[in-house]
């Protein structure tokens, strides 16, 4: 007879390690996420707060 108990008790081991590891990957993803993000946003601030004349100068290329 198959032993089910052991087979139970492997099967949950390695979810538990899985299912931990794919926690801390996606809480790594979320950071990672929003640093892009905070990057990306500071990026078109500095963007739009640039005056025209500001451009005229060759300051900023567009």
């Amino acid at each position: 007879m198959p032993d089910y108990k052991a087979m139970y008790y492997h099967l949950a081991g390695r979810m538990a390690t899985a299912v931990d590891a794919l926690d801390a990957t996606t809480k790594a993803l979320v950071d990672i996420t929003e640093k892009l993000k905070l990057a990306q946003q500071t990026t078109e601030e500095m963007f739009i707060s640039v005056s025209d004349d500001d451009a005229d100068d060759g300051s900023v290329s567009k």
